[in-house]
This record gives structure tokens, sequence and C-alpha cells, in this order.
């Protein structure tokens, strides 16, 4: 008996393969249309096949979205940063006017092209020259002080010495005392003044001006201020420190004083 029913299956096996699929097919609709408690093991296989692929859809959706919030956020940076600069921009030109407006000396303006190749800051070029009545030894300032002075004219630019050339001098004197000396560089923004007599009253915060004793600065222009006094018993002078306050290596815009006789 057992073994017909073989022979029975083995010939028939198309037709009841047909049928259990037809059979499985009718569980499967029932199942989607009854509640999820009734076929917890059809679920459970559904979520177990599923869930890996969802999740590496919703991480790659979250790696696209990152991508983009992370241009957002460089694009926005970047237009911080502008912003920023055109506010120090403005806050410096705004300096600049306000300086040219109270000053009583002829002013030229001019634009930082070039800062030097060498690794100690001794000089720049402007974008101002012969055209403009610039000439050889016109100071250069700015609203925070003396900087240099023109060293070399060419018709459209020139180039300026600055303060920080170990061989740039400069009378100088004290206020309130009235003592001079002559200003040279020394290191970072700070410049000695060496030949003060040594009975003069100077203290740290005392202004220091040009002393107009020669015929390239006129007297009066701000140079910086006392940020330490030497008073050695042995020397028969004092030795002054003066702190610069314009950062040299960060000037993008100067003024260039023309002299009368440049007119």
């Amino acid at each position: 008996m057992f073994t017909k029913l073989l022979v029975i299956i083995q010939k028939n096996k198309h037709h009841l393969t047909f049928l259990l699929l037809v059979i499985f097919s009718f569980i499967l609709i029932y199942t989607s249309n009854s509640d999820a408690n009734k076929l917890p093991f059809s679920n459970n296989i559904t979520t177990y096949i599923t869930s890996p692929i969802a999740r590496l859809s919703h991480l790659a959706q979250l790696e696209r979205e990152n991508d983009i919030l992370r241009d957002r956020l460089m694009v926005v940076s970047l237009e911080n940063e502008t912003l920023l600069g055109y506010g120090v921009e403005n806050t410096r030109l705004k300096k600049m006017l306000d300086f040219k407006r109270n000053s009583e000396i002829d002013l030229i303006p001019a634009k930082v092209i070039n800062m030097g190749m060498s690794s100690n800051l001794l000089s720049m070029i402007v974008d101002v020259g012969s055209n403009e009545g610039i000439s050889r030894n016109n100071p250069v300032v700015t609203p925070a002080g003396v900087i240099g002075k023109i060293s070399n004219v060419n018709s459209n630019s020139s180039i300026v010495q600055l303060i920080s050339d170990p061989d740039f001098r400069i009378g100088v004197r004290f206020l309130p005392s009235g003592a001079t000396g002559i200003l040279r560089w020394s290191y970072n923004n700070i410049c000695d003044v060496r030949e003060v007599y040594k009975n003069s009253i100077i203290n740290v915060g005392d202004r220091v001006v040009t002393s107009g004793l020669s015929d390239i600065f006129p007297s009066g222009l701000f140079v910086g201020k006392v940020s330490s006094v030497i008073d050695d018993r042995s020397q028969f002078q004092k030795i002054v420190s003066v702190q610069i306050e314009e950062n040299l290596s960060s000037i993008v815009h100067v003024f260039v004083i023309i002299a009368e006789n440049s007119k």
C-alpha cells in the first residue's frame, strides 16, 4: 500500500507541486488580510528578511543627508568669513577716512600691493607713484602711527621702507616731558630710543611723536607709547622702549604725506 502511494506521488509530482503552491498562496493571501497575531511565524520571517535591507537603505539616506548638510555648513562658514572680512575692512576704511578728515596735512591714500619676499618684513610696495605726486622720503602713516617712508618711486607704484628695517631711524619726542631721541627697531613691535638724557622724566604710557628735527618727518606725528624705561646709574643716558601700535604684517591701506614742494 505504501509502495503504491509512493508510485502515485512520483507519477503526479508536478500536479502535487502545483497544488501545494496554490495552497501556500491562499495561506499568504489569508495572512495578509488577517491580524498580525494569526501567523506570527510568517511575519517574523518577513521582518527578518526585510529589516537589514531597510537598515541599509536608512543608513545610505542618512549618509546622503550628512553630505548635503556638510556642504551647506561649508557654504555658510565661507559666507560668515566673508561677512566678517567685510566688517573688518569697513571698520579699517572708516578709521582711515576719519584720520584723513581730522588731519591738517596733505595725505595721499594708497593700497599695499606687495608685502615683500623677506621673512623679516622690511619693506612693502604701494599702488601710488610719481603720477600721484609721490617722491622719495615722503613719510608713510596709518591711523595707528608712522610706519615708514618712501624709499623708491616709479610712475604708478612706490617702495616703502618700514620702521621695522634695522637701518630705519626717526627722531622722536616724548610727551609731556618734551625729551627727544632717535628711535630704531628692536624686536616684534618694540622700538628702542637710546639717546635720551638721564634727567628726562619719562613714564610708561607716555605718547611718542615725531620730533620734527629732520627734513623728512613733520613734528607731532604719532609713533607709539612708552612701554618701559631703563635707567642704569652707570650710564649717562636712558634707554626707553616704545610700543608700536600698528601690526605691520596686516596693513592693507596707508597714507603718504606729501611735502609742500611736491605739489
